[in-house]
């Protein structure tokens, strides 16, 4: 029984060792990953889209993109905005409807980037293009 003991006594020290040591790592980063949501609609002045980002480090200077528009032939670019002391932001943001035709709107997809200028970490989101179609 001793010897029992003994053989299972190392696996088990060796697997509190590396469960211990992955909450060490975590708690040295210490920072969740940065989150972006997208809410776009459809208003009369054009796409209304507002981002919403958490996680981002305080004061962050945050550049807002976007895949192209449905029928658009560039990207998007929403400039750069400041998350909060506590890495927050929520911002809004219209832009002109770029397509009459309802398909393109149901049938394509937008994808919106937000990346830190500082350290390049980005965060993606993607929405429908019904918002880019004109009303």
């Amino acid at each position: 029984m001793q010897a029992f003991v003994r053989r299972m006594l190392g696996p088990a020290l060796a697997l509190s060792a590396l469960a211990l040591s992955a909450t060490a790592a975590s708690a040295i980063t210490g920072q969740a990953k940065p989150q972006l949501a997208i809410e776009a609609e459809r208003s009369p002045q054009g796409a209304r889209i507002t981002f919403k980002g958490k996680n981002w480090p305080a004061a962050a200077r945050v550049k807002l993109t976007a895949t192209r528009a449905p029928a658009s032939s560039k990207p998007q670019d929403f400039g750069v905005i400041d998350a909060d002391s506590a890495g927050v932001f929520m911002v809004r943001k219209v832009v002109q409807c770029t397509t009459n035709n309802q398909e393109d709107g149901a049938l394509e997809t937008v994808t919106f980037t937000a990346a830190d200028s500082a350290t390049g970490v980005k965060a993606t989101a993607t929405a429908r293009g019904g918002a880019w179609v004109c009303q």
